[in-house]
């Protein structure tokens, strides 16, 4: 059901080529590492490795589809929506009632409220894959108490930070929570320090492993800038009230789900402390780390859909009583209805969004397939960089991602020189450079495109072919 649902509700997000550009960074470099290329040094990106293996895998499994990779995708959403069924179902194991709806609910509601927006879910991201491996890591500990399984569920957690580092917050709410079920189960304290340690010790194996890599490749200092210099110098200072913008964004747009949330934290005594607990902790937790960066981006708001899920889908548990202002929600006949219309109008609004518009990469992508021979060079620029995996070709800069080199904060916080990366492109004597129609009048492209380039092409009003005279 949940995977039918997934699939259902993103349906015409599977068709266009871009729809997030961190997306297609992650298909270009696992594609360049398939064939090769080492990350860190040939292609760069300010991720972990994680979400470039992850697509590596998929890529040589499945093939360079986008089309099948975004299948993937939601049918990974629907496994982590299982998932969190899984741990509802745990946590709430000794109510009388083994058909209790609330688990269902909360599957349910984490597939919606990751399917409705763009940049709130509906592109993937490293949130959707890393949320499957901090959910996997609750259910094993509240199912099984043996040591194998507690290693295990903090190895699924270690390869989650190798995702994205902000995964270690998930762990610590998780582990916290463990410890807290241990204590009020009387457990002598070297059981639960024991299987506490175990599980730390598990997931420290996948950075130690990769870190291990990188150091006989003699790329220590390398690795270890990116995974933790790097983040700190990314660190800005908004206002505060742009803090509070994005949590009320982020709240408000999954009405009533926010309102289900809220209801269940008031009434936590009706089923006990332990989920609203693991929720409020989880969440707590997680909206630390999602607003410390100060960069305030939708798709960190993913990391907070576990938790709000978890708690939200307790409002159909049956021993609540939401009283005459809430009680109709959960009529099956209306919740039925509204879930069906949902369904109808989010299609619509992505057939209109995604399915209906032109796909100018795709488009940019075919030209060059008539026009490209061996060993031409390609640049993106500030183009769509999916368009290396449409003709088959690679990067001329290892900074895939064109924010990297053109955005002014990015190239502060890796240390680089715009003009002197555009430079070494240049050595290179592309054939073909594609821009976004939008250059501002310091760039240093426009004056070797005005003189050693010409204009060959364009594609709609966003994207300009040039040609090396």
């Amino acid at each position: 059901m949940l995977t039918g649902l997934s699939l259902v509700m993103r349906f015409f997000s599977f068709f266009p080529s871009v729809m997030d550009h961190d997306e297609s960074t992650y298909m270009v470099i696992a594609d360049a590492v398939r064939h090769g290329q080492l990350y860190l040094r040939d292609v760069i990106d300010t991720k972990p490795i994680g979400i470039f293996t992850l697509f590596a895998i998929f890529q040589t499994l499945f093939g360079k589809s986008i089309l099948v990779l975004r299948i993937i995708t939601a049918i990974w959403v629907a496994l982590t929506a299982w998932m969190l069924y899984l741990a509802h179902r745990e946590l709430i194991k000794d109510s009388s009632d083994s058909k209790n709806p609330a688990p269902v609910a909360s599957g349910v509601i984490y597939v919606f409220i990751i399917s409705i927006f763009t940049f709130y879910g509906i592109s993937p991201n490293t949130e959707h894959f890393f949320n499957l491996f901090t959910i996997t890591a609750l259910f094993l500990i509240l199912r099984y108490q043996g040591l194998l399984w507690i290693y295990f569920a903090g190895f699924l957690l270690g390869l989650g930070f190798m995702i994205k580092y902000v995964v270690l917050f998930d762990a610590l709410a998780i582990g916290l929570f463990y410890l807290w079920r241990q204590v009020m189960a009387h457990q002598k304290w070297m059981y639960w320090f024991s299987r506490c340690a175990l599980m730390a010790f598990g997931f420290t194996i996948p950075f130690a492993s990769i870190w291990m890599y990188y150091r006989q490749l003699g790329m220590e200092d390398t690795f270890m800038f990116y995974s933790f210099e790097l983040s700190g110098r990314y660190i800005i200072n908004p206002p505060w009230y742009d803090y509070v913008v994005y949590i009320m964004d982020g709240l408000l747009r999954f009405l009533p789900v926010t309102v289900w949330f809220i209801f269940c934290s008031w009434h936590w005594r009706t089923i006990g402390a332990g989920l609203p607990l693991l929720s409020w902790l989880w969440g707590s937790l997680v909206l630390f780390i999602i607003l410390l960066p100060g960069k305030l981006f939708a798709h960190y708001f993913i990391q907070f859909m576990l938790p709000l899920s978890l708690l939200a889908g307790s409002f159909f548990d049956k021993r609540r009583s939401p009283g005459p202002a809430l009680a109709w929600m959960r009529k099956p006949f209306i919740g039925y209805s509204i879930l069906i219309l949902i369904i109808v109008v989010n299609m619509g609004f992505q057939k209109a969004d995604y399915f209906d518009k032109r796909d100018y990469p795709s488009a940019a992508a075919a030209y060059l397939n008539t026009r490209l021979q061996p060993g031409d060079i390609l640049y993106t620029a500030n183009a769509p960089q999916i368009i290396y995996l449409l003709t088959g070709t690679s990067s001329p800069t290892p900074y895939v991602h064109p924010s990297l080199i053109w955005d002014k904060d990015n190239r502060s916080a890796l240390g680089i020189g715009r003009d002197e990366e555009w430079n070494e492109i240049l050595k290179k004597k592309p054939r073909f450079i594609i821009i976004k129609n939008n250059l501002k009048p310091d760039n240093p492209m426009l004056p070797v495109l005005d003189t050693a380039y010409h204009q060959v092409q364009t594609f709609g009003r966003e994207l300009v072919l040039f040609e090396r005279n």
